[in-house]
C-alpha cells in the first residue's frame, strides 16, 4: 500500500490549463524514509516547482533551498549544511527512442494522468549537496571545525610520514 504522505507529490495534469502552475513542498526527514536515506535525519528543505503546461509538453523548473545536518568532512562534528539549486526538465508524451537520449527530457505514457515528482525532488536534493561538506568559517574567517579533532588528525598524519617520500621529493624538486 502506498504511503498517503507521498500522495501530495503526484501532480495531476489532465484537465490542467495551459499556463504556469506552481507547487511548494516542505521536505523533512519523513520524506527520505521512502528512499531509505539515513543521511537526512534532520533537515528542512523547501522545494518549489514551476509547472508550465504547454501545447505538446510540460516544462518543470525545480528550486531547492534548505539545510540538513551532516558530519563535517574535516572534523566529523555535525553541522547544518546549506543546499540550493535550480533544475529544469521537460516532460513529453511518448516512448524514449534510441535517438532521444536527452537527460533533461522525461518521457511519459499517453495514458498517464499524473506525474509523481517525489523521485525528481529526491534526485535534485542529492545533486544539490556539495561534494565536500565542511564547517563554514565564522565572521573572522576562522574555521568552525572542532580544533581538538583537527589537532589529533594532524598528529596522526605526521606520525604516518614515510621518510622514503622525502628522498623522492628532493629528486622532484631538482628539476
Amino acid at each position: 500500500m502506498e504511503n498517503k504522505f507521498l500522495q501530495e507529490f503526484k501532480i495531476p495534469f489532465v484537465g490542467m490549463k495551459k499556463r504556469l502552475h506552481q507547487f511548494e513542498y516542505l521536505i523533512g526527514p519523513k520524506f527520505f524514509e521512502k528512499f531509505d536515506d539515513s543521511e537526512f535525519k534532520k533537515c528542512a528543505i523547501e522545494v518549489k516547482i514551476d509547472f508550465d503546461k504547454r501545447e505538446n509538453f510540460f516544462l518543470l523548473t525545480f528550486y531547492v533551498d534548505g539545510t540538513f545536518e551532516m558530519p563535517c568532512d574535516r572534523c566529523t562534528e555535525p553541522f547544518n549544511q546549506t543546499i540550493f539549486g535550480d533544475y529544469e526538465l521537460a516532460l513529453k508524451f511518448g516512448d524514449m527512442g534510441d535517438e532521444n537520449k536527452d537527460e533533461d527530457v522525461i518521457y511519459i505514457s499517453e495514458n498517464d494522468d499524473f506525474i509523481d515528482v517525489s523521485s525528481l525532488i529526491y534526485e535534485f536534493i542529492i545533486v544539490s549537496v556539495p561534494l565536500r561538506c565542511v564547517h563554514p568559517e565564522d565572521k573572522n574567517g576562522k574555521s568552525a571545525c572542532n580544533q581538538e579533532t583537527i589537532n589529533k588528525l594532524s598528529i596522526k598524519q605526521e606520525a604516518r610520514f614515510d621518510p622514503r617520500w622525502a628522498a623522492l621529493e628532493k629528486l622532484k624538486n631538482k628539476k
